[in-house]
């Protein structure tokens, strides 16, 4: 088995533009910005399962939950065929259960974005689908805090947090399916998925915390340090629109777990008045509304990111290291990743080569690919690895490097965003 790691839009959320001082908010965003975020919003809501999860049971905590212990399974669902079909868009001859299980975290933003409720699960033939399509069985948990109502919501990019959902998961669906799973087991993930699955690989090597067979992880474009990669993003824009929202999700996230670290201290009021309509959506709604704001725009200061209690979370919630590795691992990383930068991947798989010599880890490098077009390019590479690792194929001890180039001379795409589409049967 393999785990893997987004209400119409109505008028009312036009009105949430009002709390900008008119002058300031048309300085950054015209009409052409504003019906931007209009598609953005019908582009994430018109991918929901539920308009709203909270009128979806599935979702919501038992009244006994806390009689529970961690990776205990508290619901399952099989969804029917005519189910996967008509309200999800699952392909045909897979099969798709939804589960809910007991997590020990406090994990977004937005709890309508978890994937379980995508009628594609996100990233559909990116994602979990060429992983079925390969026969394996792919237990894929929403972060706690994505579609389960969790106080203090979703923790954008803890790393350590995340691991342990993949662990109590794996258990929840071990005690759901039995033999019909087998016993081994690898993890694979992109981006935050990427932290998760290098993370994942972590937390095996640790006292007590395997959870039995684990064979290797795959860690795409692994966004591994936001400390470091935030303030890089801010320097590469150089005065110019940062282009993400990933700093804005980062600081939301923290300000939940901190109390120190307060939102209304450091986001400009132009931030300020457009979350509500940001948190209306997913990434792509949050990327539109803050993708044309400079960091001058974004924060009044940004001295959040060196404030010793988010220091201190990037060690003890994201869990950077080095740290030691409980099986093979296989990195993916486009050279022109515009989030999640080869520089600072390289300085983590360098490191935890350096400090544990005998770990087996190999690094893949795709020229001019940026961050999801190398996740689709890489399927030819890490799917062989993956099916290596269950036919107990030997991995050679110590780390590696290659770089994979085109096949043909000429020019091919290197960033493209695509979703499929359904046709009738």
């Amino acid at each position: 088995m393999v785990t893997s790691s987004q209400a119409l839009a109505s008028i009312g959320y036009l009105l949430l533009f009002a709390g900008a001082a008119a002058a300031d908010f048309r300085d950054v965003c015209d009409a052409d910005c504003e019906s931007a975020i209009r598609k953005s919003l019908v582009y994430d809501t018109s991918n929901w399962v539920n308009v709203d999860v909270t009128l979806d049971s599935f979702y919501s905590n038992p009244s006994n939950l806390s009689d529970y212990a961690v990776g205990d399974l508290v619901k399952w669902q099989d969804i029917t065929a005519t189910q996967a079909s008509k309200i999800w868009t699952i392909p045909a001859g897979m099969s798709l259960s939804r589960f809910f299980y007991m997590s020990e975290d406090i994990d977004g933003i937005q709890r309508q974005c978890a994937p379980t409720n995508h009628k594609a699960l996100y990233y559909e033939w990116e994602g979990v689908f060429p992983l079925a399509q390969a026969g394996y069985a792919v237990i894929a948990p929403d972060y706690a805090g994505l579609g389960s109502d969790i106080p203090q919501g979703f923790m954008y990019e803890a790393g350590a947090l995340h691991a342990a959902d993949v662990s109590h998961a794996l258990k929840a669906a071990r005690a759901a399916l039995g033999e019909r799973l087998s016993k081994e087991w690898a993890v694979i993930g992109h981006s935050e998925g990427g932290l998760t699955a290098w993370r994942t690989n972590e937390r095996e090597a640790q006292d007590g915390k395997a959870s039995g067979g684990f064979l290797g992880a795959v860690s795409v474009a692994p966004a591994l340090r936001p400390l470091s990669l935030i303030p890089e993003s801010f320097e590469r824009a150089n005065g110019d629109p940062v282009g993400d929202v990933v700093s804005v999700y980062c600081l939301q996230s923290v300000s939940k777990l901190y109390s120190s670290i307060k939102v209304e201290d450091y986001v400009s009021d132009i931030v300020a008045s457009l979350i509500p309509t940001s948190d209306k959506g997913c990434l792509p709604t949050g990327g539109t509304v803050f993708g044309q704001l400079t960091v001058e725009q974004l924060y009044k200061n940004t001295s959040w990111l060196t404030h010793p209690d988010l220091v201190d979370w990037q060690t003890r919630y994201n869990g950077a290291g080095p740290h030691a590795l409980a099986a093979p691992m296989l990195v993916v990383q486009g050279v022109n990743d515009t989030l999640t930068y080869p520089h600072t991947m390289e300085e983590d798989f360098d490191a935890t080569c350096k400090s544990f010599p005998e770990s087996s880890s190999e690094l893949l490098l795709y020229p001019e690919l940026d961050h999801d077009p190398a996740f689709q390019a890489a399927q030819v590479d890490y799917l062989p690895w993956l099916a290596d690792r269950f036919n107990k194929v030997p991995v050679k001890q110590g780390c590696s490097k290659r770089t994979i180039g085109p096949a043909t001379t000429h020019p091919a795409l290197t960033q493209q965003s695509w979703s499929g589409t359904v046709q009738a049967g």
